[in-house]
């Protein structure tokens, strides 16, 4: 794709944003009422038993996603807010258009003002209750799915406008990754991070945040003491990954399937970690990651897969998602595996040619027999595919 179709992409959803505004309903949503909560905690304990009480909401999501007017309402979501943050600054330095940093700066001061308290620094959740194996986690848990992209954010802000009080915001938000998060040891000199304050967790992706942010932060801010768990979480994500390449969701019997974007989230905190340690194993991980993700997750014709390994059967053909994590991972390999800059730009084709709708939206997945979902929701995957896209427009030469 060309550069000018990236951003002829990216303006058509920026003025669908513009319109909509950045409060949003959410895939989650429904699954945080009363009910939901109930029936799939039923489903976690009895599957046979709970599958008729989350049917209706499955069916719900499939067939009339716009209900969820009746049981939720619109809110911010810190992920969201924070790509939308990145994906504005990327513009700015590929154009220098003030109002692009100025968007920035609005999110972050949108973001700052829910930051939850109580804890050694700034962090953020979800604004919903949610359901999972491990139990119940009410709202405004903080997790390390989400306060990385915030503390990213706050740290480019920093390198954008030269302002301290980015810095120290983004240092708070590390203090916050670094102290009230837990390890659980898995090895000599490994340890797994724990997805919130409140668990023990073995989520690999949730350590390879964490671990990114510590590496991060300690060249950053001269923590040098925060780079030991950052090694611990680094030494427990190598010797996670399979003889094949792949990784398990988690390795503590909760999540024994290997999906898309959360391959890709492995994939790109390794990638963003050697580039500060500039290590020969880290290098080699990747490699074999890559070569198993782009072996086993992409269907014939290169679109994404969602599941190279499933936990259980499904009916989704493409998750809009994947696409995003799968461009920003193929912009960050650019000059490491070129193939990979190479299908990012294929799919950045697809997506605006097949999936981007005429108010400028993208589709949020697709069924299989081709039916679309399309309501849209900014944290999934809204906000991803505008990050992507403008993060392909900044690795693509001016002449391309």
């Amino acid at each position: 794709m060309t550069r000018s179709g990236i951003r002829q992409g990216i303006d058509r959803f920026l003025h669908w944003l513009q319109a909509t505004g950045y409060a949003s309903y959410d895939p989650y949503d429904i699954q945080g009422t009363r009910y939901s909560l109930w029936a799939r905690r039923v489903y976690y304990r009895q599957p046979l038993l709970g599958l008729p009480l989350i049917a209706p909401l499955l069916l719900t999501e499939i067939l009339a996603p716009s209900l969820r007017r009746l049981f939720a309402h619109r809110d911010r979501f810190a992920t969201a807010d924070a790509q939308l943050l990145l994906g504005f600054l990327n513009l700015y330095r590929v154009t220098r258009e003030p109002e692009f940093l100025d968007k920035a700066r609005g999110l972050g001061e949108d973001l700052l003002s829910y930051s939850i308290p109580g804890y050694s620094g700034h962090c953020w959740g979800y604004p919903f209750d949610w359901q999972n194996q491990r139990g119940r986690w009410a709202r405004n848990t903080p997790y390390i799915t989400c306060t990385p992209y915030a503390y990213e954010a706050f740290a480019r802000l920093h390198e954008a406008t030269g302002e301290a009080r980015y810095r120290e915001i983004a240092e708070s938000t590390a203090t916050f990754v670094y102290t009230d998060l837990r390890d659980t040891e898995t090895g000599p000199g490994a340890a797994a991070a724990s997805y919130s304050p409140l668990d023990h967790s073995q989520v690999v992706n949730a350590s390879a945040y964490r671990a990114w942010v510590l590496f991060d932060a300690a060249q950053r801010f001269g923590r040098d003491g925060w780079r030991e768990k950052a090694e611990r979480n680094l030494k427990y994500i190598l010797e996670s990954q399979r003889p094949d390449g792949s990784w398990f969701y988690a390795t503590d019997g909760h999540g024994n399937y290997i999906d898309h974007f959360h391959t890709c989230f492995v994939l790109k905190k390794l990638w963003k970690i050697n580039r500060l340690i500039q290590r020969a194993e880290v290098t080699e991980a990747i490699r074999r990651g890559d070569a198993f993700y782009r072996r086993e997750l992409f269907f014939g014709d290169g679109q994404p897969k969602m599941f190279a390994l499933k936990p259980r059967t499904g009916i989704v053909r493409h998750e809009m998602y994947d696409f995003a994590e799968a461009i920003t991972l193929g912009a960050l390999l650019r000059d490491d595996i070129p193939e990979a800059y190479a299908h990012a730009h294929r799919l950045a084709e697809v997506l605006c040619g097949r999936y981007q709708l005429k108010d400028g939206h993208f589709v949020t997945r697709v069924y299989a027999g081709g039916w679309r979902h399309t309501f849209p929701f900014i944290r999934w995957p809204q906000s991803q595919l505008f990050h992507a896209l403008t993060n392909l427009l900044e690795a693509t030469p001016p002449s391309q």
